[in-house]
Parts: C-alpha cells; structure tokens; sequence
C-alpha cells in the first residue's frame, strides 16, 4: 500500500473514532439525565392512594401470614 492509502485510512480511521466519541457523549447524557430523575413516591401515592393502601394492606396480609406460618413450623419442631 502506497503512503496515499495510509493516509486515507488514517483519516477514516479518525473520522470513525470521532463519531464513536460522539455516540459516548450523548449515551453519557442520557444516563446522566436519567440518573438525574427522581422516584417520588409521595406523589405517585396522591395520584392513587386507593391502589397504595390496598396493596399495602395485602402485602402486611401476606408478611403477617407468613411469620404465623413459620412460628407454627417452629413450635412443631420443639414439642
């Protein structure tokens, strides 16, 4: 290959490098921004405390249920 192939590949070379660049810089601004956002649970429960309570009442339901399951395991074991 002559000095003028090298030279050319050289420059798509550079040209490909700057646009992966690119590519990382914008993919860095999005997941700066997405880090950036907030889960605000406070208003996520004022737009449906309903569903909130509702799920929060069957998940005590099912936490409570489970200890007196395993209590009863426990105390079969021992007697």
């Amino acid at each position: 290959m002559d000095n003028a192939g090298f030279t050319e590949q050289r420059a798509d070379l550079l040209q490909s490098i700057e646009r992966d660049r690119q590519e990382v810089r914008v993919a860095l601004r999005e997941l700066t921004g997405a880090a950036e956002q907030t889960f605000d649970v406070s208003e996520r429960i004022r737009a449906a405390p309903l569903a909130w309570t509702l799920g929060a009442f069957l998940v005590g339901i099912w936490l409570g249920g489970r200890t007196s399951s395993v209590d009863a395991v426990a105390s079969r074991r021992t007697r």
